[in-house]
């Protein structure tokens, strides 16, 4: 299933490059957290937030009109959470997905070189790497059935850009993302992702080829 998932955003990516007017690449702090519930609907509360990290790169072009634009790109997202259970025991999650989407990216307003968008992506995160820590042991989570489930995630984000230059653009961004399991685990959990992103990047204008 996973594979499935993995060569179908990647064959859209590289049906798309030969359109795409630009290209980015971002990254900063992601604040992340997530909901697990057992087989019974039992929560495991009291969790906390922690601070990890996030990177993206992809395509954009022109939709529609000039103010509009598709999104394809891929990423490589950390998540995790720690908290203490009834028993007083702490615990700790961290854990590593790469990620493909597409979506989205509207210009909402431009004031020179100045311009906001907002930006909507839906896509899969397929689980590379986790662990766990209960008390001073680590476990590794990467076979775990309630962890390396694909997740749909689907993210949305403002930013503000600033063009240098006729070719580069920086831009600062914020974004929520929250992620489900597309299937629920065969052990009848539930768990979902919740993330607050901060980041900066920057666009790269490609040169479109003079025609004959």
């Amino acid at each position: 299933m996973k594979s499935i998932y993995i060569s179908f955003l990647f064959c859209v990516c590289f049906a798309t490059i030969g359109q795409a007017q630009e290209v980015y690449i971002d990254g900063g702090k992601s604040v992340t957290t997530f909901n697990f519930k057992d087989i019974l609907s039992n929560e495991l509360e009291d969790l906390q937030s922690t601070n990890h990290s996030y990177i993206d790169m992809g395509y954009r072009g022109k939709l529609f009109t000039k103010a509009v634009y598709f999104v394809v790109g891929a990423g490589v997202n950390t998540y995790g959470a720690t908290g203490n259970d009834l028993f007083g025991n702490y615990l700790n999650w961290e854990t590593t997905y790469a990620s493909l989407y597409v979506g989205i990216d509207a210009e909402i307003f431009r004031v020179k070189a100045f311009s906001f968008h907002l930006k909507g992506t839906v896509g899969p995160d397929i689980m590379l790497q986790g662990t766990q820590t209960l008390n001073n042991e680590v476990f590794d989570i990467l076979n775990e059935q309630d962890f390396n489930t694909p997740f749909v995630f689907i993210r949305g984000a403002a930013s503000f850009e600033y063009k240098v230059s006729d070719a580069i653009a920086v831009f600062f961004q914020y974004r929520f993302g929250s992620g489900n399991q597309i299937n629920n685990s065969e052990t009848g959990a539930e768990l979902g992702y919740l993330s607050n992103d901060y980041g900066i990047g920057l666009i790269f204008k490609l040169k479109k080829k003079e025609k004959v």
